[in-house]
């Protein structure tokens, strides 16, 4: 087990050296984000109301995700997929990739939050409870976004991906949605943790999802 967790622990290290090497991608996701919400404040004029903002938030969030976990396994498949093969197995692999994944979609999340805040000055009331939604949210997509990818990728066709993961992310992003009401208005303790037990509760399954599916996906 100790030795499995050492493994998965070098795919991560190893995931985010060659991302930090080829800056390519994460510069071009850098200025998709800049720029759209840019254009959303120049379009508004910098005067939004929360429901607008929330949902703005969410479909630049969701876009930066489709393009930062639609092409994980596209190198895996393509180039390196008998060398990765023998070298560690499909959990370890899926492990890893989830895990970055989350932590790369929850720091995107965080650049869009404070570049929303800071061009049209809306402050949550709950933040912390805002950010405990963007972290499991970004847990959620994760999980699923990094499912499809292994799929569009074994087909060799990124258009799948939004036909795939549409209908299947929809029970998520209205989650969020509702949760990020949630963290701007007055709603008794109670009610926000059964709704964070609902987001945790989809976090597992899509988690449990991944784990089992990819090693039949990765052998096929």
């Amino acid at each position: 087990m100790l030795e499995q967790a050492n493994r998965v622990k070098y795919l991560i290290l190893k995931e985010a050296y060659l991302e930090w090497r080829n800056k390519s991608v994460l510069a071009s996701m850098l200025l998709y984000v800049i720029g759209a919400t840019f254009i959303v404040y120049y379009a508004f004029e910098g005067r939004i109301e929360f429901q607008s903002w929330t949902a703005i938030f969410w479909v630049i969030v969701l876009f930066s995700v489709i393009n930062i976990v639609g092409k994980t396994f596209e190198k895996e498949v393509n180039q390196q997929y008998y060398y990765i093969r023998g070298l560690v197995s499909p959990i370890e692999l899926i492990l890893s990739k989830l895990f970055y994944n989350a932590f790369l979609v929850f720091f995107f999340e965080l650049i869009v939050y404070v570049e929303m805040t800071i061009f049209f000055g809306i402050q949550i009331q709950d933040s912390s409870y805002f950010l405990l939604v963007l972290f499991l949210g970004g847990i959620g997509f994760s999980n699923l976004f990094t499912l499809f990818s292994t799929i569009t990728a074994r087909l060799n066709n990124i258009v799948v991906l939004p036909v795939l993961g549409f209908p299947i992310i929809l029970p998520l992003l209205i989650l969020v949605l509702r949760l990020t009401n949630i963290s701007n208005i007055e709603v008794d303790f109670d009610e926000k943790m059964i709704n964070i037990g609902a987001m945790l509760l989809l976090d597992t399954i899509t988690f449990i999802l991944s784990i089992i599916l990819f090693p039949y996906l990765w052998s096929e």
